[in-house]
């Protein structure tokens, strides 16, 4: 029974208040992972979208690769590839180079996707995504463990071809995130972890939905990791810490309203944010969790008491906005006053 940490989501999103290139971001967010490793965390995450105009990460094998490439021993993650957007073969290809990269320390995790503009531009089907997903797991899994890969599916149908290289471990760890029952399901079924983001009582029925699935398979449930991110703010002085970061949380909740109308946005100041609808700031609010280190504690202790006493949290602590200082500051904070409360 074990509670551990990890660090992200990483997205490299520039902020209007706070001037840095894109660059830049990505080489903090090299020194963040190495920060990160050196204060004793499990894991640290990256995130995709695309079109966006804070420069939302588009390509986060490619900097998880160059995460695992910086340390050596924290678990290097996707928190999601958007899989039904990939080529199969590709993916399965740059996946297997990553976890070489980073000495088997890599996860892919991987979701469906929701973005329209998204789905358009990369000439696939919205409507179909549950079942491009499926068939990518098919032919990752093929990829990684067969010596010729045959894939006659729907959607891809691919010729007989050896996929190189191979995993390190012969094959690759796989997360699957989501929060609609049908998501979570899937990854009972086909994955060694589920990335959930959801306020404590979503929390409860969606590992219910997840027990139920696997005793429904028969899978024991100590083969399925559980994963949670929220935002972790510990304060010294015991105040909740919204005053303090709760507007950039709300910033960061809004982008995803905002990226149809960012995907042709040019030429102008990024923009500073606009009103959400009530249940997307609930939905922050809820996955909001500040406080002293032993509130915070407390409150993620409930998370692991419905995880059965097994879960990763993921601290969204990465927060467009902040100085590379101040960012620096939240994730020391983090990682040194609430890890050792569960040790």
């Amino acid at each position: 029974m074990a509670v551990t940490f990890g660090y992200g989501l990483v997205t490299g999103e520039r902020h209007a208040a706070v001037e840095r290139t894109s660059g830049e971001l990505y080489r903090d967010a090299l020194d963040l992972a190495r920060r990160a490793e050196a204060l004793g965390l499990d894991s640290i995450w990256t995130s995709e979208h695309h079109f966006v105009d804070t420069g939302h990460l588009p390509s986060p094998v490619l900097m998880t690769a160059a995460m695992g490439a910086v340390t050596s021993r924290i678990h290097v993650a996707t928190g999601v590839v958007l899989g039904p957007l990939q080529h199969p073969l590709h993916l399965a290809e740059d996946a297997a180079t990553a976890d070489l990269i980073s000495d088997g320390r890599f996860i892919l995790g991987i979701g469906l996707g929701w973005s329209g503009i998204e789905f358009r531009a990369f000439g696939m089907d919205r409507h179909a995504r549950a079942r491009a997903l499926e068939e990518l797991l098919d032919v990752l899994d093929g990829a990684a463990r067969e010596d010729v890969l045959r894939h006659h599916g729907s959607l891809w149908d691919l010729p007989e071809v050896v996929v190189r290289p191979k995993p390190p471990r012969g094959r690759l760890e796989i997360w699957l995130g989501g929060s609609a029952e049908p998501s979570i399901r899937r990854a009972a079924r086909r994955a060694d972890g589920v990335l959930l983001h959801s306020p404590i009582e979503q929390f409860r029925g969606q590992v219910a939905a997840i027990r139920d699935e696997m005793d429904r398979i028969g899978r024991d449930p100590s083969t399925l990791q559980i994963g949670v991110y929220l935002t972790v703010v510990p304060t010294r002085d015991g105040t909740d810490g919204w005053g303090e970061y709760g507007d950039l949380v709300l910033f960061q909740q809004w982008k995803y309203r905002d990226m149809r109308a960012s995907s042709t946005r040019a030429g102008q100041p990024l923009p500073t944010g606009g009103p959400l609808p009530p249940e997307d700031e609930a939905l922050a609010r809820g996955c909001f969790i500040g406080g002293s280190p032993e509130s915070v504690a407390e409150r993620l202790q409930a998370y692991a008491d419905a995880a059965g006493g097994n879960l990763h949290v993921v601290a969204r602590d990465y927060l467009p906005g902040l100085t590379p200082e101040r960012q620096a500051e939240l994730l020391e904070r983090f990682a040194t006053e609430v890890p050792p409360l569960f040790r």
